[in-house]
């Protein structure tokens, strides 16, 4: 009796292991040599490491004598359909910025799923009147896109051997851009706040009594208005950018609109104040006790109330679960640039106040 393993495609038939029973031992082609196994007791054919190449008709065929029978041959078909392992799929989002709808479209480059599911946030998604799947569920489409349709959508491939899945974090811009800014303004407007006070005070508490001077003082109130006017700057952009936030509760908006009139006004006070002081023959309106206490107030009002917005501004993004590494590096980037900054101009500011003693000093040993 003589068994015969072959394998049958679209264009020839190879011979995989041939069999004499009683006779030689079994002879493997070389193509299957490492990657099947033949066991003669029973005439099985074990493939190993299979591609989907492998894909096709087995034929094995039996030829011999048989009981009560003369020479016979016998063909059996086996059809293999070897499924390919699933490559980790890659969503792809249209379009790019999203406005009011938005398209998700999950593509595996190889192997062909058998079912795939989409998942926001863990949840199973199903066709609604938000979401709509379509062409077998490789794409998900969402409708009127809002801040609650932010978040994580994952995309799960599934065959009988296979399973993968991506993840893809869907922001929606117009929401999240305004958050962002806000809480990256709002830090900025604390430091800003700050440092401004400590500034503001060294100059009225120290400066302005070490230096009598008239051109001092006048360098100096030019200095001490930048920095107010620097700092009120920042918390006028935070107020806006709070006001204008829909997304914000009504009472921090009410608080942000009258921080921002507050703002208004004490820099008009302040240029009042400096444009008054150069038409009169006073040195400084920083000599004036009742303007300083004005102006330390309202610095020590600013410092309170600039903090307030970082709370709610965190709150919201925190509501879309955004990455906190991308906001982390923007507030600190933004925060490390403008303490560089502003602490290089005050370093300069106080080398350049050592010069004053130098030159009093040089004019006196002049007069001498």
């Amino acid at each position: 009796m003589k068994l015969q393993w072959s394998f049958i495609d679209r264009t020839h038939k190879t011979l995989i292991v041939f069999h004499e029973v009683g006779g030689d031992d079994p002879s493997l082609s070389s193509y299957y040599q490492h990657r099947s196994t033949y066991f003669p007791a029973n005439g099985t054919l074990a493939l190993q490491r299979l591609e989907v190449s492998d894909s096709g008709v087995y034929e094995l065929q039996i030829e011999g004598y048989f009981r009560d029978t003369p020479h016979k041959v016998y063909n059996y078909l086996i059809f293999l359909d070897v499924e390919e392992m699933l490559s980790t799929p890659l969503i792809i989002q249209d379009p790019a910025y999203i406005a009011s709808y938005v398209q998700l479209s999950c593509i595996v480059r190889s192997g062909r799923p058998n079912q795939l599911l989409w998942r926001k946030n863990n949840r199973l998604i199903t066709n609604s009147s938000v979401h709509v799947l379509a062409s077998d569920n490789s794409t998900l489409s969402i409708r009127n896109v809002a801040k609650a349709h932010c978040g994580f959508y994952t995309c799960t491939v599934m065959n009988d051997i296979s399973q993968r899945n991506i993840s893809h974090f869907l922001i929606v811009h117009g929401v999240q851009y305004l958050h962002k800014r806000i809480l990256v303004a709002s830090a900025v407007s604390v430091v800003s706040t700050i440092m401004s006070f400590a500034a503001t005070s060294f100059i009225i508490f120290f400066s302005m009594e070490k230096y009598k001077a008239q051109k001092y003082q006048t360098r100096l109130t030019i200095a001490c208005l930048f920095i107010e006017m620097k700092c009120y700057l920042c918390l006028l952009i935070a107020s806006v950018l709070c006001t204008v936030d829909a997304d914000l509760f009504l009472a921090y908006r009410i608080i942000s609109g009258f921080v921002f009139c507050l703002l208004l006004g004490m820099c008009a006070y302040i240029i009042f104040l400096y444009l008054r002081s150069s038409r009169e023959i006073a040195s400084s309106f920083l000599q004036n006790k009742r303007d300083c206490y004005i102006i330390l107030g309202f610095g020590v009002f600013t410092i309170i109330i600039s903090p307030l917005p970082i709370y709610e501004a965190s709150e919201n993004v925190k509501r879309c679960t955004l990455p906190y590494g991308d906001i982390a590096a923007s507030v600190t980037t933004a925060v490390m640039a403008y303490i560089s900054i502003v602490g290089l101009c005050f370093i300069f500011l106080i080398k350049y106040m050592q010069t004053w003693n130098l030159q009093k000093r040089t004019s006196r040993l002049w007069t001498r």
